[in-house]
């Protein structure tokens, strides 16, 4: 018979979805009551009452210890989900009372490039706030930021980017601006010399292998529109991908050119990995912001934040 809802919610502990976890790593009721500091015989006695519970055999007794069934392999795969959505929540109320603590959401690119240097601005501007780092889609970080889970977002100033954000309530503060080129391996056909002016045409480069990310992300809609105004066809990517640092590094192995950040370039072109070409034009430089709500703007972290943003939009340079 299969349990109901009502009978488990009524009847299961979380000590006893532990417990099953811990077996199904030990494979040994004496292992896992040390782990779990308690006797053999409470282990034991609780397994039994777990299988009652979900009417099942959850684990075989074997010669070679315990060996989860079918149905146990299903049950232990939950408890694990359950025990980390329990764990994820005592980390977020934990983080919640330690103050000042600064939520702070980028797309990868940027939190590989231009995070760590606002963070080595704040810590050189004499502050150094906790901060929870939190990478993804635009999308997605977006959404935690309406509803409050982080503090502020570092994009780009898009409409591909901050065109699906309800930005009411919000300010939209500059941080810097960002280039985006077009790259390769030195050792691509495309970096190995073009005749006359040593320039790329676009003409020319619309029907080499392109490594881009899809459609409609920002890097996908400037190239885009380069070719539109080139009277050209829109570009097929030889391989689309989403990450920006993954396609640097095909770039990087010769798998075709990219349109890339040139901060997120910076260090492959100084190691000679990567080779910047020359072409007709280039997408005109992007803004990236901060963006965060009007009423949060002045409180200690998200203001130090602010700060260092602006050293490094005007640093202070010596005579």
């Amino acid at each position: 018979m299969v349990p109901s809802v009502h009978r488990l919610t009524a009847g299961l502990r979380l000590r006893q979805l532990e417990l099953l976890s811990t077996l199904a790593d030990t494979r040994n009721m004496r292992a896992a009551a040390q782990r779990l500091h308690l006797t053999t015989a409470a282990v034991s006695k609780s397994l039994r009452e777990t299988e009652s519970l979900f009417d099942a055999e959850l684990f075989h007794r074997t010669p070679g210890g315990l060996v989860p069934t079918a149905a146990g392999e299903i049950v232990v795969q939950r408890a694990r989900v359950l025990l980390n959505e329990l764990a994820g929540l005592a980390d977020e109320l934990a983080q919640r009372g330690q103050g000042d603590r600064l939520a702070l959401g980028s797309p990868p690119f940027l939190a590989w490039t231009l995070v760590p240097r606002l963070l080595d601005a704040m810590v050189q501007g004499g502050e150094a706030p906790p901060v929870r780092l939190v990478e993804g889609r635009l999308a997605e970080i977006g959404r935690q930021l309406e509803a409050g889970d982080i503090d502020v977002l570092i994009t780009m100033n898009t409409p591909s980017e901050l065109g699906g954000l309800k930005l009411d309530g919000f300010v939209i503060e500059p941080v810097s601006t960002e280039q985006w080129i077009v790259g390769c391996a030195p050792g691509h056909e495309r970096a190995l010399g073009v005749a006359g002016d040593g320039v790329h045409r676009w003409r020319e480069l619309q029907a080499a292998r392109w490594i881009l990310p899809p459609r409609p992300t920002n890097a996908r809609m400037m190239i885009e529109q380069l070719l539109l105004e080139q009277g050209l066809a829109p570009v097929t990517p030889h391989i689309e991908s989403l990450n920006a640092i993954t396609n640097l590094q095909l770039a990087e192995r010769g798998l075709g050119l990219a349109l890339i950040a040139r901060s997120a370039a910076r260090d492959a072109l100084a190691a000679g990995r990567l080779r910047e070409l020359a072409v007709e034009a280039l997408p005109p430089p992007v803004p990236i912001v901060l963006v965060y709500r009007l009423r949060e703007g002045e409180r200690g972290a998200l203001a130090a934040l602010r700060a260092a943003a602006q050293r490094l939009r005007n640093p202070v340079t010596s005579d």
